[in-house]
């Protein structure tokens, strides 16, 4: 029982410690938080916008101790609207208006230490 707690305890040290050194990302979006540990990566996710959809909806909830995220949206390499910037604690909700196609939805991180949850969807455009 003591051995194997040990060797959990061990396992555990060595990825907090490549997670110090090297970055490390916990968890896929969207849906599902992900837990960052001084993590710089830049990633992509695909999104499909068919039928009566003509916004996609961004929702990002989450809090940074350090570091931060970007996230924007593209079509066909092309971005559309601003690439929204988040420190510290944040809540926000971005709407794009687009037409049916292929989006990307890419997520830029810099040394972020925290949770961050995603969730996009396509939907139907309703200003507020």
């Amino acid at each position: 029982m003591w051995r194997n707690l040990l060797i959990l305890g061990a396992l555990l040290g060595g990825v907090y410690l490549y997670g110090l050194n090297y970055g490390l990302a916990l968890g896929i979006p969207p849906f599902t938080p992900v837990y960052y540990l001084n993590h710089s990566a830049e990633m992509s996710y695909g999104l499909r916008v068919a039928g009566g959809s003509d916004a996609v909806k961004i929702k990002l909830e989450g809090s940074l101790k350090k570091g931060r995220v970007a996230i924007w949206l593209t079509r066909k390499g092309r971005r559309l609207g601003k690439v929204k910037v988040y420190k510290g604690r944040f809540r926000d909700q971005i709407k794009y208006k687009v037409e049916d196609g292929f989006y990307t939805v890419h997520v830029k991180t810099q040394e972020a230490e925290g949770t961050v949850r995603y969730d996009w969807v396509s939907t139907r455009f309703q200003a507020y």
